[in-house]
């Protein structure tokens, strides 16, 4: 931004609340177009919920959310050393916090509990979340670098009026039918309808979904859960 190119930012925005705040004003003070890549919010099986819920069709009472990886060294999903080390909070729960409050509202209320710090790499490789919303809707999300079986995130969304288990892309109902999200945008990829969102915006001159104003709330629940750890 500083030398004035718009910016679309990979998850997370920052691994501080002072640091994205920094960020946040640097876009007011340069005036472009500054986005964060929250695929969560692109994602078609997420776009249908989202779009139940902006209908009045549902209200999200509960999401129950897992996000289990398999990674006891510092290395990449290629298997290359890394030069930073992942984070549950700050990356992978990022995700989970942002998306609970686009669906069920600002988030009033958050705790956090960590497992056994890993030796070599310094952070906690089990976490636990509780969320709850302004609504009154609650969330849970369980996240381990741990589990050596199905990996990725998987999201269960239970509602007054039904219930939708989102698995990136794909969504199926409570009793596991298939759900056809095909017309809910003009492509089926989560990260395409992302970056189709980034080059949307600066063309048109508007603020992006995932904008950093609109996701940095998510930063300062991140930040009181990290005061909360100790961390």
């Amino acid at each position: 931004m500083n030398a004035g190119k718009h910016v679309q930012v990979e998850i997370p925005l920052a691994d501080s609340w002072d640091d994205a705040q920094a960020v946040v004003a640097k876009q007011h003070e340069a005036g472009l177009v500054c986005m964060v890549g929250h695929t969560r919010r692109f994602n078609p099986s997420h776009q249908y919920v989202h779009n139940e819920i902006a209908a009045g069709k549902l209200n999200i009472q509960q999401m129950d959310v897992q996000t289990y990886f398999f990674r006891r060294q510092n290395i990449n999903a290629k298997g290359e050393a890394r030069s930073w080390t992942d984070h549950l909070l700050w990356h992978h729960a990022a995700h989970t916090v942002d998306l609970f409050a686009y669906q069920a509202g600002k988030i009033v209320d958050a705790h956090a509990m960590q497992g056994p710090i890993h030796p070599e790499l310094g952070i906690a490789m089990d976490m636990s979340i509780q969320l709850k919303s302004e609504s009154g809707a609650i969330c849970t999300l369980s996240l381990s670098f741990n589990n050596e079986g199905p990996l990725g995130t998987f999201f269960r969304y239970i509602g007054d009026t039904a219930t939708y288990i989102a698995r990136y892309d794909d969504l199926v109902n409570g009793k596991e039918e298939p759900i056809d999200v095909s017309n809910v945008a003009v492509s089926m990829n989560g990260i395409e309808l992302q970056d189709r969102e980034f080059i949307s915006a600066i063309r048109e001159g508007r603020e992006p979904n995932s904008s950093v104003a609109k996701v940095l709330d998510c930063y300062r629940v991140l930040g009181d859960l990290e005061r909360q750890l100790g961390a």
